[in-house]
């Protein structure tokens, strides 16, 4: 399992922490034991040690003098050792100076560290210790890993339990010396710290409780004000208490919002509805239903002769928040449909209309391709270029949103969804459906990632047909991250939908589109004639190096099997940039033809930048594998012309220009 961003500064952030407690520990213990002795000196010998042992912070020596009510203090500041005797004064009178006497008082309290410089250097890797430990509990409530009661609670426990500790003092000398003859470490500490929480030495100390009031204050509202905070690569976008101020991104009076179509292997006969519902505690859970018929009904309800019944998934998110899915079967190829979902309690969405495509081989569609899309208005530029195309469906090649998949960044989901439904609306009106491809982003520490650790994707974008949909049964953590969707029926097109080792492993869908391409194994589309795949991390990447660890294992699992199914074109994305390649066999640049002028390879278009932040090539003219590079957001056109037996591709930049084109047979 890998680690993101926020794991791997929570894991910081603990490691620092315990190298810290380490070092406090170590020089706890060498210090501790060097000054056992001086403690016990001073014990056997009435709190007298001989004329050899000198505090050196202080400079007050000890001698046998105590005995005789005379204290010698060495006042020598020019270090000069020959002047010693000269400069010792006696003080008299010990019993009354030694209660007012503060580098007494210090000395003792200083004594178990046997100077006050050991003291200060030990609470210094304490505070160091407890500043890391106060931000890695501040961190682990910004992230949603631990709740916040329990976040102030440690942290106020930590603050008060050093402050006790290191910063209130105990200025009762008969108490301090009393002290020492317990020889117990511990028993002396538990001893010291009751002793600070007597009424009486409570109110002598007032005054450094008093300066703890504001730094407990700092951390309560910082925890407070960053708890369950969206954060961008460590960038701070909001905190759930902002967000708890924010509009609602779905009406909590449980109308239907966010609503979008993903296709299934069958997108002649059926479709997917989803949309999302909201509610307010009490209020019962959805029954979603869809409404639909091929005639128009406006908002009269009642004159739909078609329903079909969905299910619906309840999100673990701060707001009350239902993924609801409407598999829609048994339609007609080549047919438009007006329809409306939601709840007969709560109400229905407007009435919108979709297409489901062609079950005939000979039947002409397109497409838009892109991927690494965002909320950016560039994302949202290139989504009103797609629209104006008139796609028959659009493909998303992974990192749609941006969420880096958090839970506190479920509005950033939103709003993708948002963009989505409002601007993905054909120049002729049709709602255009999404197939959607997982990416890192999607996925909680790029790759590898078990279901768990995928919080939106597999309930946002089910891509299967109902009988297969694990979700029906409240499962849908089940559904797979890869999947295929078949065009023109058996001699038609097939595409590959792929999981670039996100969630599921590069072999097993190797295995899986020998088994759905192979003759021998009697696979679905074994005779289809035209073969599409999209999936995230490029095989041939623009920005990233060739040999780059995660395009070389997609290499090595797929490549091959592009290669003997003769894949026409493979959709890559991740990179942020634009490149397409010569056409390739075997990892090798192929410009030949069969004899009847069809193309024997695969181009490989794409690299994702519809409208995240794009990347500067990092070189200059064309990588051996290159036809065309740019650093561009892009949306890609497909046209499949069975007539001529001809696929054309066009990207379009932001402007709506055409920065490359071009053809292939087949």
């Amino acid at each position: 399992m890998n680690f993101s961003v926020e794991e791997k500064t929570l894991l910081g952030l603990g490691l620092f922490n315990i190298l810290l407690l380490l070092i406090f520990a170590i020089h706890f213990i060498i210090i501790y034991n060097l000054s056992k002795k001086r403690v016990k000196a001073y014990v056997n010998n009435g709190f007298s040690i001989s004329d050899t042992s000198i505090d050196d912070e202080y400079g007050i020596e000890l001698t046998d003098n105590t005995k005789k009510n005379e204290i010698p203090v060495n006042n020598n500041n020019n270090n000069n050792n020959n002047n010693n005797n000269n400069n010792i004064n006696v003080i008299n009178n010990v019993n009354e100076n030694y209660n007012s006497s503060k580098s007494l008082r210090k000395l003792f309290r200083y004594l178990e560290f046997k100077n006050r410089r050991n003291y200060m250097g030990l609470m210094s890797e304490c505070i160091a210790a407890l500043t890391v430990f106060e931000l890695l509990i501040l961190v682990l409530v910004m992230f949603d890993k631990l709740h916040i009661a329990a976040g102030i609670i440690l942290m106020i426990f930590g603050l008060c339990f050093f402050w006790s500790i290191w910063v209130v003092p105990i200025d009762d000398d008969k108490f301090l010396k009393s002290t020492f003859k317990i020889e117990n470490g511990f028993k002396r500490f538990i001893a010291r710290q009751s002793f600070k929480f007597r009424i009486g030495n409570l109110k002598k100390n007032i005054r450094y409780w008093f300066i703890l009031i504001p730094a407990l204050m700092v951390i309560l509202l910082l925890t407070i004000l960053l708890e369950g905070t969206c954060e961008d690569q460590l960038s701070f976008i909001d905190s759930r208490i902002m967000r708890k101020y924010m509009d609602p991104t779905c009406p909590t009076s449980g109308e239907p919002c966010f609503i979008y179509l993903t296709l299934n292997q069958q997108p002649s006969t059926s479709i997917i509805v989803n949309f999302h519902t909201s509610s307010k505690n009490g209020d019962p859970e959805p029954n979603p239903i869809c409404l639909y018929d091929i005639m128009p009904m406006g908002n009269q309800t009642s004159g739909y002769r078609n329903i079909a019944y969905g299910n619906y998934y309840k999100m673990p998110l701060e707001v009350i928040r239902y993924v609801n899915w409407v598999h829609i079967e048994g339609l007609q190829p080549k047919t438009t449909y007006y329809f409306a979902c939601g709840t007969w309690k709560n109400g229905f969405s407007i009435e919108r209309k979709f297409k489901t495509l062609s079950d005939n081989a000979n039947d002409g569609y397109s497409f838009v391709v892109g991927g690494d899309v965002d909320i950016t208005t560039d994302a949202a530029k290139i989504l009103k270029i797609s629209a104006l195309k008139n796609p028959d469906f659009a493909m998303i090649g992974g990192d749609l949103a941006y969420d880096h998949a958090q839970y506190t960044c479920y509005r950033i989901v939103d709003k993708w969804l948002n963009n989505w439904q409002f601007k993905m609306i054909s120049a002729t009106g049709y709602t255009i459906p999404l197939i959607a491809s997982i990416g890192n982003h999607e996925v909680i520490g790029d790759f590898d990632a078990p279901s768990h650790r995928i919080p939106f994707f597999k309930r946002y974008f089910p891509q299967m047909i109902k009988r297969e949909d694990p979700g029906d049964g409240i499962n849908v953590d089940d559904r797979t991250t890869y999947n295929t969707i078949n065009i023109g029926g058996p001699n038609g097109t097939v595409i590959f939908n792929l999981d670039s080792g996100h969630h599921s492993s590069l072999s097993e869908q190797t295995i899986w589109m020998d088994q759905q391409l192979s003759s021998s194994s009697g696979g679905n589309f074994n005779s289809t004639q035209l073969r599409f795949s999209i999936y995230h991390v490029p095989m041939y990447p623009t920005i990233r190096d060739y040999s780059n660890s995660r395009s070389t294992a997609v290499r090595d699992n797929w490549l091959s099997t592009f290669d003997k199914f003769k894949f026409n074109i493979a959709f890559e994305n991740h990179d942020h940039a634009y490149k397409r390649t010569l056409p390739l066999f075997n990892n090798t640049v192929i410009n030949g033809t069969t004899g009847n002028g069809v193309q024997s390879s695969t181009l490989y278009i794409g690299d994702g930048s519809a409208g995240t932040g794009i990347r500067p090539l990092p070189y200059t003219g064309l990588k051996w594998y290159q036809a065309f590079s740019k650093s561009t957001h892009y949306i890609t056109l497909i046209n499949v012309i069975p007539t001529n037996r001809t696929i054309t591709f066009n990207s379009f930049d932001t402007n709506n220009s055409t920065f490359d084109s071009g053809y292939i047979n087949y």
